[in-house]
């Protein structure tokens, strides 16, 4: 046997793909022969723990959308659906479906097919917690459903509703909602007939009625149907918190890479301990679920376990513990050099406690530098024990006890600017560095305000941005290998259309700057915004003066800087000027392909001429 024949045959595939442009054209048992391999393939990649892999195959091969025979094409779309609903891409499921709109809008689209993706694009709002939006959606789809429209596709959707409900604690829409379905369907059956169950278990829940949810929910074999029994359980008052949390502990032991059901019973645990005020498991939980980007809760389960995962609820904890500690050792409120020391002294034994007590001092300190202090250690306790920095960047950017960035010590913002940067998350990072002068130790002053500049820029903060690049200008002289920075960042405004911005920039710029190739390259980026602003005649000028080289001869430079004079006479309409420009060129270029667009234009010149 073989045992490489698998993994090689997978690598063939990637060095030669299959044609997926010409599957359409194959016999119809072919192309389901060719789709299943390639499916095969695809799973096999999930199953190996490489879903972005499986998600760039399946993009490569998928057939393009034949809108005579769209059949091919939609196997593919449903599995690419499919793999992005794995991977919990919930956004990414939105927009493609929003993409395709027209594509699933064809007559030769199935009815049924077509509802699948739009259920999908309902189910990902849902997930994303854009309530409303996905109402709307729904809504609209009932409303405007054909007699084609299969009963099953229409009960999904209504109990899409009385989850959307649950999960708002819209209790009274959500019941009357389920009297209306159970008198139109009554009861259902196999894994729709489950979430119908549970759906019902979580309203009783929810109106307190448990022992009629717990009688439902024991129907159900699943992990969402027993965390809501202990959930249920809790609030009944049938078992004693410490009881549950032991509960949820043992099923958290057994969990085999397990997420969803992970965090289920994490919740369930987090529950149980803050209800039986064990609040430093309520601290290790709560720290636990908020380290994860992606929680996969849904709010009805928080609805009923009425904890949020959130930063306040977190700081909340961590000042219960804080204080009880400095009330245990007899510190008065105030006193920050004491509550420090104890910190401090309990840094390496007791190491919750120590994150507490700063905690309450990054908080509640008298004076800023204490409050800055008391924030790195709390960050650099949750380094020392291996924390993400998606717990810390939850607790100081998504806090309403963390008002202004400025508040936030320096130190603490660097890393969540790096954080931050690797999740191209750029409006976190602009309010980060808004006002952070002073770089971090090891990068230059100059480079640190480059920065700066950059990133609210790209995060749409134009005049902020080029506040930040008036201010580095305040000096008497620029280096070159400076400047030649600064343009980099000056082009991204330029690129964005801020013309009159980037001018008065290339201005200042230009009178520090003794640099003649520089000087040439500054007019030449000047009359590209005076361009962008439709001031053609000053382009224009100012394209001629760069072209001039130094030592007199037609460079690249020259050529570029005189195509671009004589594109700029065009748009003034000195067709005249704008025909010599491009006539010098056409003499002096040896460029097969310029000459060809040179002479395209000397052809619009003719007939804008003779109009």
């Amino acid at each position: 046997m073989n045992i490489f024949k698998p993994a090689f045959f997978l690598i063939f595939l990637f060095i030669q793909p299959l044609q997926a442009e010409n599957i359409q054209h194959e016999p119809a048992e072919n192309r389901q022969a060719q789709r299943d391999l390639h499916f095969r393939n695809i799973d096999e990649l999930v199953t190996l723990r490489a879903p972005g892999l499986a998600l760039n195959y399946l993009k490569r091969e998928q057939p393009e959308y034949n809108k005579e025979d769209p059949v091919e094409w939609l196997h593919w779309e449903q599995k690419r659906i499919s793999l992005l609903s794995y991977t919990h891409q919930w956004q990414a499921i939105d927009q493609r479906v929003r993409l395709q709109a027209e594509n699933l809008a064809n007559f030769k689209v199935a009815t049924a097919d077509r509802n699948w993706f739009l259920t999908q694009q309902v189910r990902a709002l849902v997930k994303q917690k854009k309530y409303p939006a996905a109402l709307a959606k729904i809504r609209q789809l009932l409303w405007n459903a054909s007699s084609l429209v299969r009963t099953d596709t229409f009960s999904t959707w209504r109990r899409i509703i009385i989850q959307i409900y649950l999960n708002q604690g819209r209790i009274n829409d959500a019941q009357t909602a389920m009297r209306r379905y159970q008198q139109d369907y009554g009861e259902l059956e196999n894994e729709d007939g489950v979430g119908w169950l549970q759906l019902q278990a979580e309203l009783l829940i929810q109106l307190k009625q448990y022992n009629e949810a717990i009688a439902l929910l024991r129907q159900i074999n699943k992990p969402e149907a027993q965390a809501l029994v202990l959930l249920a359980k809790i609030k009944a008052k049938l078992i004693t918190p410490l009881n549950a949390l032991d509960s949820a502990q043992l099923v958290l032991a057994s969990v085999d890479e397990d997420n969803t059901r992970q965090k289920l019973f994490q919740y369930v645990a987090l529950v149980s301990a803050v209800t039986a005020d064990e609040i430093d498991q309520a601290i290790l939980l709560h720290e636990i679920l908020l380290s994860n980007e992606s929680q996969q809760l849904s709010d009805s389960l928080i609805q009923i376990g009425n904890i949020k995962i959130d930063a306040d609820t977190l700081w909340e904890l961590y000042l219960k513990k804080g204080n009880d500690a400095a009330n245990e050792n007899g510190l008065l409120k105030g006193n920050d050099a004491s509550w420090y020391a104890l910190a401090s002294n309990l840094f390496q034994k007791e190491p919750l406690t120590a994150k507490s007590v700063f905690a309450v001092l990054s908080l509640k300190a008298k004076q800023a530098e204490h409050r800055e202090l008391a924030m790195q250690q709390l960050v650099k306790l949750m380094s020392i024990n291996q924390q993400p920095l998606q717990l810390v960047n939850s607790l100081f950017t998504q806090s309403k006890y963390i008002e202004n960035m400025s508040d936030v010590a320096a130190e603490v913002r660097y890393s969540l600017i790096d954080f931050n940067l690797s999740k191209s998350n750029m409006k976190a990072v602009a309010a980060l560095m808004a006002d952070l002068k002073q770089p971090p130790g090891d990068q230059p002053q100059f480079d640190w305000n480059l920065r700066r500049a950059r990133v609210l820029i790209l995060s749409g903060s134009f005049e902020k941005g080029a506040r930040v690049l008036h201010e580095m200008l305040s000096v008497d002289e620029i280096e070159t290998l400076q400047a030649d920075k600064y343009l980099q960042v000056v082009f991204d405004l330029q690129a964005v259309e801020q013309y009159q911005i980037s001018l008065d920039l290339f201005n200042q710029l230009q009178s520090l700057v003794k640099d003649v190739r520089l000087q040439r390259e500054l007019m030449f980026w000047k009359a590209e915004s005076y361009h962008g602003l439709k001031q053609y005649e000053q382009a224009a000028f100012l394209f001629l003066k760069s072209a001039r080289s130094p030592d007199h001869v037609y460079d690249p430079w020259y050529h570029t800087a005189t195509f671009r004079a004589a594109e700029s006479m065009f748009a003034a309409g000195l067709y005249e000027d704008a025909m010599q420009r491009y006539l010098h060129l056409l003499k002096i270029t040896e460029n097969a392909a310029r000459k060809t667009v040179i002479r395209q234009r000397l052809q619009a010149i003719q007939l804008k001429r003779s109009v």
